[in-house]
């Protein structure tokens, strides 16, 4: 990964990188252990909520909110 400091990278961009260390996380690339000491390199969960959060940013805005009526008979 680079030296790029996360205000010196669009949404997009940062976007695109939780995208991609998810899926390295999913692919098998959580952790691994090194003379019976496991390393973790990141946590699922944060990652797929920062991945949310930075797609509700980036789509704030864009898509207008509309309700659609619905009644109760």
């Amino acid at each position: 990964m680079s030296d790029l400091q996360p205000a010196q990278i669009t949404t997009e961009e940062r976007l695109a990188l939780y995208l991609e260390c998810e899926r390295l996380i999913l692919s098998g690339h959580q952790s691994h252990t090194v003379d019976g000491t496991t390393y973790t390199r990141a946590d699922l969960r944060a990652v797929q909520k920062k991945i949310e959060e930075l797609q509700y940013a980036l789509n704030a805005g864009k898509t207008p909110f509309t309700q659609t009526p619905v009644a109760f008979v």
